[in-house]
């Protein structure tokens, strides 16, 4: 009797767990992102994740950074299983929309009462037709980072949050010294063309897409300046034909200030070098306030063609809402979320630099290429100019001129 009882009750335990659904089969959707084995913060999102909802597995493609737009505009267009992917630039996003490729989020966003408010007007970026296409899950700046050692050694002041580029010019080259490879660099401008493109973006009101670019004339003669006159900052084709990265570079305590993303403080407060360093708002041009800066949003998005969306909506509201920004800020990742309480875990991390979160306060903002259908073509354009003109095979008027020609091509052509 007692042994039939006992049974009895073990099929009702059974049964209730049935209909709770912790037996419930669970749900498997494939993410991509670039870079996921070198991006701790990830693996720890996804862990927090899948321990919240149990009946959902992420299984991560793991896609490397410089071939990730190309990559995924193939597995995508081959109908690859993938339910839900990281969108690296707008350029990308442009791309993905253009196809077909993204999935609207409005309804998940309604059906979860998500408040949009705290992630303010960045959220334009990634609409079409007023529908939202992907949702951000970090955010970021660019900024001015300094090694403190080289500064005190020249007994030159570190970077205000008010810095002109004309006085990182001459702060640059006050910092200059040695030759071969004792040089000590004053900046570090990396081969990326946005390193140069970006900064005049805040003094107009033209985009990079639409096809002209006489603004861009002040920076590439500052640029130009200080690569081949000053000796302050590394040449393009030094660069390239040297295989440098401006991480190790900075951190190898070879070059005085860097401008970088807000992305690169992660790192920093990680990796074992030791650099005294210290971060300063970026420098501003004479008609801009200080404050006003290069932003980026980085976003997830459904792939129209998944069988999986509610799952697919669940990560990317986790990933972009507070537990996911938390654990970004934690690890020096600026989230898109931003209110007082997740600045306050970025800002009190361990290995953020002292004093730096005047730093992170903004004025006027832009996105280096918004939206458009043309984006791509023009972004790998800029790119052949910019080559072009920092290594001396072109004339600058010669290279703003023929960027202008090309671009009124690719608009023909599209």
């Amino acid at each position: 009797m007692k042994k039939r009882l006992v049974l009895m009750l073990l099929l009702v335990v059974v049964a209730a767990t049935l209909t709770t659904g912790v037996w419930a089969k669970q749900e498997t959707i494939r993410f991509s992102v670039w870079d996921y084995s070198m991006n701790p913060e990830y693996k720890m999102v996804i862990d927090a994740f899948q321990k919240e909802n149990p009946d959902i597995k992420v299984d991560v493609i793991d896609i490397a950074n410089a071939e990730y737009p190309d990559k995924m505009t193939v597995m995508l267009a081959a109908g690859e299983d993938v339910d839900v992917f990281a969108v690296k630039d707008f350029a990308s996003y442009s791309n993905y929309l253009s196809r077909n490729y993204l999935t609207p989020l409005d309804a998940f966003v309604r059906k979860d009462k998500v408040n949009l408010k705290p992630y303010g007007a960045a959220l334009n970026y990634v609409k079409s037709n007023k529908k939202l296409m992907a949702f951000p899950y970090r955010s970021d700046i660019y900024i001015l980072y300094y090694n403190k050692a080289i500064f005190d050694k020249a007994g030159v002041p570190y970077p205000t949050n008010d810095m002109t580029w004309k006085q990182f010019q001459e702060t640059a080259k006050k910092l200059t010294s040695g030759e071969g490879n004792n040089k000590i660099w004053g900046a570090y401008f990396h081969s990326w063309r946005s390193q140069i493109q970006c900064p005049p973006l805040l003094t107009t009101k033209n985009t990079l897409v639409d096809g002209k670019y006489g603004f861009l004339k002040p920076a590439y003669q500052m640029a130009l300046t200080m690569q081949n006159v000053d000796k302050s900052v590394m040449s393009l084709a030094e660069i390239k034909t040297s295989n440098t990265h401006y991480r190790a570079f900075f951190e190898s305590g070879k070059v005085g200030m860097l401008y970088m993303g807000t992305w690169y403080i992660g790192s920093l407060m990680v990796d074992k070098h030791n650099v005294n360093w210290g971060i300063a708002k970026a420098p501003h041009w004479p008609q801009n306030k200080a404050g006003s800066t290069i932003a980026g949003l980085t976003t997830m998005a459904i792939n129209a063609k998944s069988s999986k969306k509610e799952a697919a909506w669940k990560l990317i509201k986790y990933f972009g809402g507070e537990k996911g920004a938390k654990v970004f800020a934690s690890r020096g990742v600026f989230p898109a979320l931003n209110t007082p309480d997740v600045l306050d875990v970025y800002t009190s991390a361990k290995g953020f630099p002292a004093g730096g979160k005047e730093a992170l306060a903004t004025g006027k903002t832009t996105v280096e290429l918004p939206p458009s259908p043309f984006a791509n073509a023009i972004d790998k354009m800029l790119t052949e100019e910019h080559n072009l003109i920092m290594t001396g095979q072109k004339p600058l008027a010669q290279g703003l001129k023929d960027m202008e020609k090309r671009a009124k091509e690719i608009k023909e052509d599209i």
